[in-house]
């Protein structure tokens, strides 16, 4: 039988004619308009006919998906007591309740209880989950999930089950559950006013974010194509460990245990952890370590624009105009001074090998992937592509030599027709000399949107 044609059989005393009437005229005859077939000895039982054989098959009959049983002080007592035409199909029941597999096609149904709020439950079928309908506005509440326990669509249904992770197979374990338990241990440190705790934690999960790095960094091929395909999974395989970092940043900000050397500390040590992996490895080829410096730039554009919904510009100001001390090559040598912009990144893998080999080639492949993978709920790929312009009009307009680089903002195409708030806001007198006064000067904020106005962004 399909779902959607379900066949129940009410089980109930005819305690008063109040009951009776409520039992055919409102449960059945509403089970009726939701597409329950309902069998009521009301309307199916005529003049000579054989009531033990009417219930006892209902009860067997294997169409009858459900026996609902309502559940009264009149039912008990005829139940436990074996009386009545209700201690006759107590009788049938208790046989098929404990020697019938099918067990859930027996459901209680509590409309009365006592003074003191005890239902009336028989024995048989004592213990069981049960739907309550003890009062008019208990009726009106759980009529839904009667229906959902007949029909068998739970409200709340278990997931389907999925493949077990790949790494628990693998030599090494990946750590980005660890992150998640961690982060989340920061966060009750801070719930609990226990900052001092939160910064040693906070320490820790930077320690164990960029020691994630070592887990990518094994390759099972030299061929160039084959080695960029490898370098596409591994970026695909970092989401996890991403996702950690943009949770752990959205939920500390607001306490202030997030400071700008935390932030910039966290960009070099990626940036110098990627260094050390290739001055350990065997190398085959410089873009055998693009997937990191993918993922570092889209870090980058998260927490830029984590910052800017935040409103939290006083970090920003300090990513963007603080110096980066960075391994300048697999030698070590420190670079002094280094710019945000140091963080762009051509990807041989992606733009050279993989790129050109699609179906259809792309302007930008990293900007491609990029935007395939915002699918963190709160940044769309819109909130990315404005942080990348702003970023851009803010290299554009640096007035030092912090980098030789300038930043290009590769999904500007993604969000070119939206508004980047922040500049927007610069059009109102009220918030240039009041908030943006405050709160976005550190960005050069008139120069940024006289720079949006001419490249007709705004």
């Amino acid at each position: 039988m399909s779902e959607k044609n379900v066949k129940v059989f009410i089980s109930y005393s005819w305690t008063s004619p109040e009951l009776v009437d409520w039992v055919r005229d409102e449960l059945a005859t509403k089970l009726l308009s939701d597409g329950v077939e309902v069998v009521l000895d009301q309307w199916e039982l005529k003049e000579g006919h054989d009531t033990f054989q009417f219930m006892e098959s209902m009860v067997t009959d294997a169409s009858v998906n459900n026996v609902l049983v309502l559940c009264d002080k009149a039912y008990q007592t005829k139940a436990d007591g074996r009386t009545g035409g209700v201690g006759t199909e107590t009788q049938i029941l208790t046989p098929k309740i404990y020697g019938e597999a099918r067990q859930e096609k027996f459901l209680p149904v509590i409309i009365e209880r006592d003074e003191v709020g005890n239902h009336f439950v028989p024995t048989y079928i004592e213990g069981r989950k049960y739907i309550d309908f003890s009062s008019e506005q208990l009726y009106i509440e759980n009529y839904e999930d009667l229906l959902r326990t007949i029909y068998k669509r739970p409200q709340y249904r278990k997931p389907s089950k999925g493949t077990a992770p790949a790494f628990l197979f693998e030599d090494q374990e990946t750590n980005d559950y660890k992150l998640k338990f961690l982060a989340k241990q920061i966060i009750a440190d801070l719930e609990r006013d226990k900052p001092r705790a939160a910064e040693g934690k906070l320490n820790e999960f930077k320690e164990k974010f960029i020691n994630t790095f070592d887990e990518f960094k094994e390759f099972s091929t030299k061929s160039n194509e084959k080695m960029s395909r490898e370098v596409e999974g591994k970026i695909d395989d970092m989401l996890l460990v991403r996702d950690a970092f943009i949770e752990l940043l959205e939920s500390t900000l607001n306490y202030g245990i997030v400071t700008i050397d935390y932030l910039i500390e966290f960009f070099e040590d990626m940036h110098n952890k990627q260094i050390s992996i290739k001055t350990g490895s065997d190398r085959y080829a410089e873009f055998q370590f693009d997937h990191y410096k993918f993922f570092i730039r889209e870090l980058f554009l998260y927490t830029t624009a984590i910052l800017i919904k935040k409103e939290q510009f006083h970090l920003l100001h300090g990513l963007i105009y603080g110096r980066y001390f960075l391994y300048r090559d697999s030698t070590r040598n420190k670079k002094i001074g280094s710019g945000f912009e140091i963080f762009r990144c051509h990807l041989t893998s992606l733009e050279e090998i993989i790129n050109p080999k699609l179906s259809r080639g792309y302007i930008n492949y990293m900007a491609e992937k990029i935007v395939k993978r915002a699918t963190h709920k709160r940044y769309s790929k819109v909130d990315l592509s404005n942080a990348d312009v702003l970023l851009y009009y803010l290299s554009d307009m640096r007035e030092d030599d912090a980098s030789p680089y300038q930043w290009f903002p590769n999904l500007y195409v993604y969000g070119v027709y939206s508004v980047i708030e922040v500049l927007k806001k610069l059009e109102s007198k009220r918030h240039f000399w009041s908030d943006l006064n405050r709160k976005y000067r550190c960005l050069n904020a008139s120069k940024c949107h006289k720079r949006a106005i001419d490249t007709h962004v705004l």
